[in-house]
């Protein structure tokens, strides 16, 4: 039985280099493609800038300390701006003109409810017109609810040891929790930044994919029009090893082919794509599922050229709602959503988190078991299919 897939295989792959569908779908098209979009639109992203409002109902020492430590952070030096606003519906309404991206308003009496333990709680104003300073803001208000949360906990202990109430303060300053030490360790929109030239590398690379099972799966419908099928199945073998030996070549050399676009984006523009380990494995995820989902839609073709025409359908639309063509960040909220019913979606969404947030193996378990899944639920329907179809 390996013998005979061995074999089928064999000849695909000879196949699929004799007419130089191997060299060109698999290697020169997506790299050449994937080359051409990182130099045209290669790159950082435009520098992140924001306005933030900053509404001071409380004139006490926690705001002002706050102001100061945003303002020093060098994390944020040149990409935030602090514009003061005298009320909450002030702020709003400035908000809602456009004027600012989000704003924190400290309520009155705030400094003095944390300084008794009380805590207090700091209101965010955002818009979603303007994601980048909701998320600025709300890093900040983050930050600053962990100090309010810290400085309550303190007094709260210091009181159950003993510490008169009219001593707490003091106390609590003198071992440590004086106030707010606004800390900003990292910049907060660090996380998802990714080269322009990995996207559409990868963009490339996702496309391509499909295309490049498709050849291979393509035969199967060639071979049984002109009959070859059906001469291979009255040899002594399993009916399911033209399949399978047709669609590990096309798995094997798309793998191939987005290895090739990977190491290109390397070596070329100098870009990562995060952890080696988690980006193969998520890749290979990728193709098993581009793999199942091109079987799948062969097996419902009648002859090789519709085949072609529903494979290069499904790919670009794929393509294109799963950020392949175009970043995930650039589609609308209800397409992002869209974009997790397509494989490209979630190997986008999986290379952002290795390239941009410096993540593992761990971080795209998720992207990596959504693409399985896919494989799974795609290769059991093309089976049928091709049962009934191919084998019937």
């Amino acid at each position: 039985m390996l013998r005979a897939l061995f074999t089928v295989s064999r000849l695909e792959l000879r196949a699929r280099f004799m007419d130089g569908t191997a060299v060109l779908t698999a290697l020169l098209a997506p790299v050449v493609l994937a080359s051409l979009f990182g130099f045209a639109l290669g790159g950082d992203d435009p520098p992140l800038r924001a306005t933030v409002g900053f509404v001071d109902l409380d004139g006490g020492e926690f705001p002002s300390s706050v102001r100061r430590e945003v303002l020093s952070a060098k994390e944020l030096d040149g990409m935030l701006t602090l514009r003061d606003l005298t009320t909450e519906k002030d702020a709003q309404q400035t908000l809602d003109d456009g004027d600012i991206g989000a704003a924190i308003v400290f309520p009155p009496g705030f400094s003095q409810d944390v300084g008794a333990g009380r805590g207090g709680k700091v209101t965010v104003l955002t818009s979603p017109e303007t994601p980048l300073a909701g998320v600025v803001a709300s890093s900040i208000v983050d930050r600053i609810s962990a100090l309010v949360d810290a400085r309550t906990l303190a007094v709260k202990a210091s009181l159950d040891a003993g510490v008169p109430a009219d001593k707490v303060k003091e106390f609590v300053e003198r071992n440590g929790a004086s106030g707010p030490a606004l800390t900003l360790e990292s910049d907060p929109m660090a996380g998802g930044k990714v080269d322009l030239s990995v996207y559409y590398g990868s963009g490339m690379a996702a496309l391509f994919a499909f295309f490049v099972v498709g050849t291979s799966v393509r035969s199967l419908l060639t071979e049984r029009n002109l009959g070859t099928l059906n001469r291979m199945r009255a040899a002594p073998i399993r009916p399911w090893i033209p399949i399978v030996g047709k669609g590990v070549v096309g798995f094997l050399l798309a793998l191939v082919s987005v290895c090739a676009v990977w190491a290109s984006s390397v070596l070329l523009f100098g870009s990562t794509w995060g952890d080696p380990l988690a980006v193969f494995a998520l890749w290979t995820a990728h193709v098993l599922a581009a793999a199942a989902i091109t079987m799948l839609v062969a097996s419902r073709a009648r002859t090789d050229s519709q085949a072609d025409g529903l494979i290069m359908g499904v790919s670009f639309v794929f393509a294109f709602l799963g950020g392949s063509l175009v970043p995930m960040y650039n589609l609308p909220d209800f397409l992002q959503k869209v974009a997790l019913f397509t494989p490209n979606g979630w190997t986008s969404t999986g290379l952002t988190e290795l390239a941009g947030g410096g993540g593992g193996l761990a971080a795209v378990a998720g992207p990596i078991a959504a693409l399985c899944g896919m494989a799974l639920v795609a290769g059991g329907i093309a089976a049928l299919g091709f049962r009934k179809g191919l084998l019937g």
